[in-house]
């Protein structure tokens, strides 16, 4: 046999062991594009939860922004605090349903876990210290309502808002010790969740939040809406300084299990 009939013969057999091959990729091609279309939905679900997290520390600058804008003395200071109670509503809701979506869709995550309570902390101990701020005080007795000047100054502490300084240092000093209590946990492989005193905790202050915001907007003068904004200023306090005591003991209780085991 010559050389190019061999050459030849050589060249059909690899040409025929090519085909089956070739045949099957090709068959298995649609099937892995079938694949691919779950896998990039499945990525979309477990990411929207941790998405609204982030969008919603983006709202909270944007809160900022218009509690910022406010001042006591300028009239028309209903327009900011108009804009800032729609944007803390909106967050309000992202904070709902990111929790909804996550336990729905069994997409929990450690950041998920740990950057929502951050967020939370953000944005409303940020709104406590920017009520407590300059353009919240009351320069004179005309920046406060009749009612509010015949009050013991240690009630509102000069804020028209009612929102003293002490009480932002408060707030801040329950949420660092909470943190470290709730990061030294995880560190020791103890998942430490949301306790009843301190949802109660949250609702109360978001409560407190939307209160002062439409009090000052729209209801300067209107007696009872004072009187319920001092209420749950102070209830606030109360509420911050009890949950976590309780958050702090449970922690405790936790550990020492965990340390005897």
């Amino acid at each position: 046999m010559s050389d190019s009939q061999e050459n030849k013969k050589g060249q059909a057999a690899a040409d025929g062991r090519a085909a089956p091959d070739s045949g099957r990729s090709s068959s298995l091609q649609p099937h892995g594009s079938a694949e691919a279309t779950p896998g990039k939905h499945t990525f979309s679900l477990k990411s929207l939860p941790n998405l609204l997290t982030i969008g919603r520390l983006i709202l909270s600058v944007v809160f900022f922004v218009f509690l910022a804008d406010y001042k006591t003395q300028e009239a028309g200071g209903a327009g900011p605090l108009a804009a800032a109670l729609v944007v803390y509503g909106i967050a309000a809701v992202t904070d709902v349903l990111d929790g909804y979506l996550a336990r729905r869709w069994k997409v929990t995550s450690t950041f998920g876990r740990l950057a929502d309570p951050i967020v939370d902390k953000v944005i409303v101990c940020g709104a406590f210290a920017m009520f407590a701020g300059r353009n919240f005080a009351a320069v004179s007795l005309a920046d406060l309502a009749e009612f509010e000047r015949r009050l013991p100054e240690w009630v509102y502490g000069s804020m028209v808002s009612g929102v003293q300084a002490w009480m932002v240092v408060v707030l801040l000093a329950r949420e660092f010790v909470i943190s470290g209590i709730r990061g030294y946990s995880e560190s020791q492989g103890i998942t430490f969740p949301a306790t009843q005193a301190g949802k109660a905790k949250m609702f109360i202050q978001s409560a407190t939040i939307c209160t002062i915001l439409v009090q000052l907007a729209w209801l300067q003068q209107a007696t009872w809406a004072i009187v319920l904004k001092g209420v749950l200023v102070w209830l606030t306090v109360v509420t911050t300084v009890v949950s976590g005591l309780l958050y702090a003991k449970k922690a405790q209780k936790l550990l020492r299990d965990a340390t005897r085991g």
